[in-house]
Parts: structure tokens; C-alpha cells; sequence
């Protein structure tokens, strides 16, 4: 295990090599959840990017007794979610999930996998920003209540309220468009 308390000294000492080291464990994951919400490589790439110079330019800010990673991941939202609401003012809205195939599951299980979280991520288009913000952060990338709580700076009851709204959402999305999915 990284530690990140003496990686944050590094380079606040000016040692940016050790920034790398710093965020290099979380930066897969912020892309995969940059791409979740935006469906377009070039705009998770550009997301990301923005994430991590925020990172940088605040890291004097970063209180060492938390979770670089929560906190890593908190930039990453609010970062997402400035550029959602600027894209959303121009009315171009895309989402998709890009996903890296397993070597252990067969061509036809991968496909499969593929094809139903694409229709999830289809129903995610009814969840306004902060529900897929926590839909994404609890259901996807799997963090505890308490976790994303403090990675959107709200309540635990927020996250469990905004969480049950979008899991009904997507579920109600999902039976409407695909009714053969509909429980008994």
C-alpha cells in the first residue's frame, strides 16, 4: 500500500514525480466512472485530466487524515458534474459505457454482460445528476453509504434517499423498455 501521507509531503516538497505515484491506484477507476456518465472517451479524458490538475493545484488543501481517495474521487464528481451541466446547457447529451473485456469470460457471457449494462446505462438517462453521482459511486464502483456521503459532501440519509430514487428509476426505465424483464 501507497503511503499517501508521505507521497503528499513529496510533492509538496516539489517532488512531482511523486504525484504520479499518488494518484496513479485511482486513475482507472475515475476514468471508467468519467466515461460512465459521459459516454464519449474524448470528453473522459478531458474530465480526468481536469481532476487531477484540480487535485494538484489543491493538494496543500487535502487534509491528510482523510482519504486521499474519497477525496480524489469528490474532485472527480464535481469535475464531472460542472461539465454535464455546461454540456447539458448545449443540449448534447450521449451516455455509454465503455468496458474492458475479461480474458476468463467467454465471447458470448462478455456480450451478454455488455448488452445489459448498455441498457442499464440507458435508464440512467432518467437520473438527474446527483442520483447518477450516487448511483454510480454505491451501486458501480462500490463504495460504502458513508463513503459517498462524504466524497459528494452530504448526508448519509441524502445518498440513501437519492440512492433509492434511482435504483426505482432505472428499475421502472428498465421494465418500460424491456417489459420482458418485468417481475411477477
Amino acid at each position: 500500500m501507497v503511503d499517501e501521507k508521505n507521497l503528499v509531503k513529496e510533492v509538496l516538497d516539489g517532488n512531482l514525480d511523486a504525484f504520479e505515484l499518488l494518484i496513479k491506484p485511482w486513475r482507472r477507476n475515475l476514468l471508467n466512472m468519467a466515461y460512465r456518465m459521459t459516454g464519449n472517451i474524448e470528453e473522459t479524458k478531458e474530465i480526468c485530466q481536469e481532476s487531477f490538475m484540480r487535485a494538484f493545484k489543491y493538494l496543500r488543501k487535502y487534509n491528510t487524515n482523510k482519504s486521499f481517495k474519497n477525496w480524489l474521487y469528490q474532485i472527480s464528481i464535481n469535475v464531472t458534474n460542472d461539465f454535464l451541466r455546461k454540456k447539458k446547457k448545449s443540449n448534447v447529451m450521449s451516455y455509454r459505457q465503455g468496458s474492458h473485456p475479461s480474458p476468463e469470460i467467454d465471447p458470448e457471457e462478455r456480450h451478454l454482460k455488455k448488452e445489459f449494462k448498455e441498457k442499464i446505462l440507458d435508464c440512467m438517462k432518467e437520473l438527474s445528476p446527483r442520483e447518477k453521482s450516487i448511483f454510480l459511486l454505491r451501486d458501480i464502483e462500490g463504495f460504502n453509504i458513508k463513503e459517498t456521503a462524504n466524497i459528494l459532501n452530504c448526508s448519509e440519509m441524502n445518498v440513501r434517499f437519492y440512492l433509492s430514487s434511482a435504483r426505482k428509476k432505472i428499475k421502472d426505465a428498465f421494465v418500460k423498455v424491456y417489459p420482458e424483464f418485468k417481475e411477477k
